[in-house]
């Protein structure tokens, strides 16, 4: 069996308190630039915070350009990889649910992670020099409790500085949208991406989805298109080829298993449905991430 490149950051502060700080100028101190530079999924949430240099990162194989001020989310199970500059500096903050569990009640750690839906807002925001100042604050804050104080109330304060910087973060994400509206659509929006994720491999039809939902397929397109900005039928499809690309990934999985595991009976359907939409064949897809 050909072991698949897909490899996922194991902190080992992160695996013990639930939380970790990283500078990015020291990650390769942490984990090696082989697995940094090549696609892998991460089992945490992540955000990125750039503090000098430009360039750009891999988020499901989406690159997004970043400057200083730019800050990247990177939700739990997403594919992510670093196109590695020495002179880019800022800080990488890893956490798990858990983490956020032992102090905000479930409904407060629901909201703070929609901040990381990259179906609801964009993975990247840019900030300006104000509101740069304030998220700096709070990250420099964290640090200072990770590698200087360190002592028994650290964990609770880094819990209730990360909780105000991430919902700092979503509050700057939402001026971009009408709070009003996206708060009536958002529920009804947030039960099909659910029903999606659990039937994308049954069904790809726009139809099925209202009728699952108790809605008219217009009902569902006009909630779709005001949160993601697309029609139903694009952000299904959308998301079914994300989840082919991850799979092509791996590498012990033949386009067969694949193209089972995604609803497609026959192969040649799949390799119909990827080159549709993405103009290249899963296999060339494969050769192309992976070389």
């Amino acid at each position: 069996m050909i072991k698949s490149p897909i490899k996922t950051h194991n902190y080992e502060k992160l695996e013990k308190f639930n939380f970790d700080i990283v500078k990015l100028e020291k990650l390769v101190e942490f984990e090696s630039e082989e697995v940094l530079t090549k696609n892998h999924k991460v089992s945490f949430y992540a955000l990125i915070f750039i503090t000098e240099n430009s360039g750009k990162h891999s988020i499901d194989f989406t690159d997004y350009d970043y400057t200083k001020g730019t800050v990247l989310s990177i939700r739990k199970d997403q594919m992510h990889k670093f196109y590695l500059d020495k002179k880019t500096k800022g800080f990488l903050l890893c956490f798990k649910e858990e983490f956020l569990n032992s102090y905000l009640n479930e409904i407060e750690v629901a909201s703070a992670i929609q901040m990381f839906n990259e179906l609801l807002v964009s993975p990247k925001t840019q900030l300006i020099n104000s509101d740069f100042v304030s998220i700096f604050q709070l990250i420099k804050g964290i640090e200072k409790e990770v590698l200087l104080v360190h002592d028994m109330y650290s964990y609770k304060l880094i819990r209730s500085l990360l909780h105000i910087l991430i919902t700092l973060i979503y509050r700057l994400k939402s001026k971009e949208y009408n709070n009003i509206q996206q708060s009536k659509y958002l529920k009804e929006f947030i039960k099909f991406q659910s029903a999606l994720e659990e039937d994308y491999a049954k069904t790809k039809k726009v139809y099925d989805y209202a009728n699952k939902l108790g809605f008219s397929t217009k009902k569902l397109n006009t909630v779709v298109k005001f949160i993601a900005n697309k029609p139903a039928k694009e952000f299904i499809d959308d998301t079914v080829i994300i989840k082919i690309k991850r799979l092509l990934l791996q590498y012990n999985l033949s386009i067969k298993e694949i193209a089972f595991q995604v609803g497609f009976k026959d192969p040649a359907n799949l390799y119909k449905y990827f080159k549709k939409h993405t103009t290249f064949t899963p296999d060339e897809f494969r050769k192309q991430i992976t070389s």
